[in-house]
């Protein structure tokens, strides 16, 4: 008898083991779910932010030039981060992100100087009223989820 329950005290300590071990698994599978939905997250509202930069030309019509210049200091600053400044056109793959404005292609390649001269000439209208550009296109990368084209032209 005394075999009896010294087995049964066992097998419950086993049962209650497995138990304990059982619990934590689920906890542990639990809080990594948690961890890397909120990872997710964190990086959707990053590239929300970062795509927040060109998204918000599109449809105005009230771009100006100086919205522009700051569109392709954005876009070159992001191609120096990653390397990208020998690169001459938008990729699905990659960060590179290009900016076209009328006829002018890759605009963040500008210099400081093209730029200035840019303002300088487009800027205002012959009737020296502000001059303004829409937004006509904004690619979005299917593999990087974001803005990697933007154009602009001027409203006539």
């Amino acid at each position: 008898m005394e075999n009896a329950s010294k087995a049964l005290i066992m097998a419950a300590s086993v049962l209650l083991g497995v138990m304990i071990l059982s619990v934590g698994v689920a906890l542990f599978y639990s809080f990594s779910d948690f961890s890397s939905t909120t990872i997710s997250k964190a990086e959707d509202n990053k590239i929300a932010e970062w795509n927040n930069n060109y998204i918000k030309y599109e449809n105005s019509d009230t771009v100006t030039a100086h919205d522009i210049i700051t569109v392709a200091n954005h876009a070159k600053q992001n191609n120096i981060n990653y390397e990208l400044e020998n690169q001459s056109r938008y990729n699905e793959n990659t960060y590179y992100v290009q900016v076209d404005v009328d006829k002018q292609q890759n605009f963040e390649k500008k210099t400081q100087q093209e730029q200035n001269e840019f303002l300088k000439n487009n800027s205002l209208t012959d009737k020296n009223e502000t001059k303004y550009y829409t937004c006509t296109k904004i690619e979005i990368s299917e593999v990087t989820k974001r803005v990697i084209y933007i154009q602009f032209q001027t409203i006539k």
